[in-house]
């Protein structure tokens, strides 16, 4: 993959690790453990990040110990790329869980160095809050979890929160928001009765704002839109791919794993880069170009080469 641009902020985006705690299988089917660690062996090379996000359902069973395994492996991965990387509760997790091991979820800060975080109490009807700043940016986290349900919403007391931090403080580079549930239009009818409730109080909050991205997961497949004008990315499921194609009233998925490669300018462009992870003995290889043999198709095929007009 291209390095980014210089001033650009790099973001892997992971969601939907459904990591458990005792090494169960996710829907009776999938090593999640053994998932994620393949995406991250995949996506080792890719050059530049300087955040990883892991935006809902870190955790399959809400244990200390799947969160500590999502802390292990994300966040060795980070510090050693020198990545920040920031985690957010979904409807699969604890807050209990999540806050004994992850705290409010901003985990490194920039350049991978660990984060301290004050101890404190929360009962689990407080929703999960964080944020810090990555290269210029901040970054905050919001909970869209609802303790024992499945859909999401943001409370009065997220939405109030986020609403005086976008107007009273300033980033040099603007926003980034990372939720589980995304403001977006779900696939299937399952998915559509666990959406995040009123996304119209969230866009009332993001209008005019300087947020750039909103980041979200919970659909465990690639999709983009926006909300008030700000882009929403959601990134594929690490757990497994859901079949969108299938009938509207049905829920299926894929054996498969994928993330998002986002790519945040200075000047608030976003772009993103699904990624996928074969699948050993599954995924055929198709073509593989070394260096050299690039070059020489780009020398003939491009601008520079034979064909190109005087």
């Amino acid at each position: 993959m291209q390095p980014p641009a210089p001033g650009t902020l790099r973001v892997l985006h992971l969601s939907d690790t459904h990591l458990t705690g005792d090494g169960a299988l996710h829907q009776g089917t999938v090593d999640t453990t053994a998932a994620l660690d393949a995406l991250l062996e995949h996506v080792d090379g890719i050059e530049g990040v300087g955040l990883v996000v892991v935006s809902g359902d870190v955790s399959e069973d809400g244990s200390p110990e799947s969160y500590a395994a999502a802390r292990d492996r994300v966040g060795s991965w980070a510090r050693r790329h020198g990545a920040a990387f920031v985690a957010v509760p979904g409807n699969h997790d604890q807050r209990a869980g999540f806050r004994q091991v992850l705290a409010n979820g901003h985990v490194l800060g920039e350049g991978g160095a660990e984060l301290m975080h004050t101890m404190e109490h929360l009962p689990p009807t407080v929703p999960v809050w964080g944020q810090s700043v990555v290269a210029g940016r901040r970054v905050v986290t919001l909970d869209t979890s609802v303790p024992g349900a499945g859909y999401g919403d943001l409370a009065a007391e997220t939405l109030d929160r986020l609403r005086t931090t976008l107007t009273e403080d300033v980033a040099p580079h603007g926003t980034v928001v990372v939720l589980h549930h995304p403001p977006l239009p779900a696939p299937t009818s399952l998915h559509e009765a666990l959406r995040l409730r009123d996304p119209a109080a969230l866009a009332d909050v993001l209008r005019g704002s300087d947020v750039r991205v909103v980041l979200g997961g919970h659909y465990h497949h690639h999709f983009a839109g926006s909300l008030a004008g700000v882009p929403v990315l959601v990134a594929p499921g690490v757990a497994n791919d859901t079949d969108v194609a299938g009938p509207y009233d049905e829920e299926a998925a894929f054996v498969g794993t994928g993330a998002l490669v986002v790519d945040v300018a200075e000047d608030g462009s976003v772009w993103s880069t699904p990624v996928r992870a074969p699948r050993p003995g599954a995924d055929q290889p198709a073509m593989h170009l070394d260096a050299a043999a690039v070059a020489r198709v780009a020398a003939a095929a491009g601008p520079a080469g034979p064909s190109a007009p005087a």
